[in-house]
């Protein structure tokens, strides 16, 4: 890839962060910028020109976009995303529009499958199965060393699995129990509301219950066991299917992994089908709070090469 370098936009719920990336993984200029009203096509065009005016664009090749739910790949589109007021939104065609430079899209989360293979812990694996464990719960099947989108490029949404028949919480897909509901960053900070019999505020973040679980809140860590419970048995269902070589765990919760990755583990050994997946193995991502900016410079160095 000759040196490379690459300018990387990861959208999130409420902001979006930006950064230089070279094709060895370097990254520089990283840049958070809000999404004032939340997430929709005006917001995102704002934030995209404060980017360009904000970074020293010289020597940038292409650009790379992380997109937080359905995209048409072929055609550039952000489809669907069920948190924000995002619908079949031409990306490609209003960022290129901005930047003059050609502009690359992908799902998130097979963003950053891809830049496992490039610059983390599966350069020498070829089936393995990536999962986001953030605001919502995504997932990627890498098999035979490439993306396995499916019929309509959407293969992967564990995150839409039901684990929770009973007394799930209601999911933004419009279901009730689905992993992402019940495992994700949100699921967290309500199954602290229900264990401590506590009101809660409705913007409570993973991170405030992540403080209060190492300051030996008992509540607080049982509900990292009980979204570690969900994120194990939703991998497991995965794993039964797919038979990976491995399974990498990325996203802000899985920062803690401390405090989740326990159960996860547990919770998946209880329920997979361990004589045919004797040997799998789960890892957090070696690409650390960089994956998602990393997975949007993938899109485009793999274009370049």
């Amino acid at each position: 890839m000759n040196n490379k370098k690459v300018l990387a936009i990861d959208i999130g719920g409420s902001q979006m962060t930006v950064g230089c990336v070279d094709s060895g993984g370097r990254v520089s200029g990283k840049t958070q910028i809000g999404l004032s009203g939340g997430v929709t096509q005006e917001s995102l065009t704002g934030a995209v020109k404060q980017g360009a005016e904000r970074l020293d664009l010289r020597g940038i090749s292409a650009v790379g976009v992380n997109i937080p739910g359905l995209a048409d790949v072929k055609n550039g589109i952000w489809v669907h995303a069920p948190y924000s007021g995002v619908s079949d939104y031409p990306v490609v065609r209003e960022f290129e529009k901005i930047f003059k430079l050609p502009v690359y899209i992908e799902n998130d989360v097979n963003a950053c499958a891809l830049a496992e293979k490039l610059f983390g812990l599966c350069k020498y694996i070829n089936d393995y199965i990536w999962i986001t464990v953030s605001n919502g719960i995504g997932g990627s099947v890498v098999l035979n060393g490439g993306l396995y989108g499916g019929s309509a490029g959407n293969a992967g949404e564990i995150g839409h699995f039901i684990v929770e028949e009973n007394q799930g919480f209601k999911c933004g897909c419009g279901n009730t129990g689905c992993l992402e509901a019940q495992g994700a960053g949100p699921g967290i900070a309500k199954h602290y509301g229900v264990l401590s019999g506590r009101q809660i505020a409705a913007d409570m973040r993973s991170k405030e219950v992540g403080e209060l679980a190492r300051a030996g809140d008992i509540h607080a860590i049982a509900a990292f066991e009980k979204s570690g419970y969900y994120i194990g048995k939703g991998l497991s269902y995965a794993v039964n299917f797919v038979n990976p070589e491995a399974v990498i765990l990325g996203g802000g919760v899985m920062m803690d992994d401390e405090l989740i990755m326990p159960a996860v583990k547990l919770n998946f050994d209880r329920f997979v089908f361990k004589k045919a997946n004797q040997d799998i193995k789960i890892f957090k991502t070696a690409l650390g709070y960089d994956a998602a900016l990393l997975g949007a410079a993938t899109l485009a160095l793999i274009k370049l090469k």
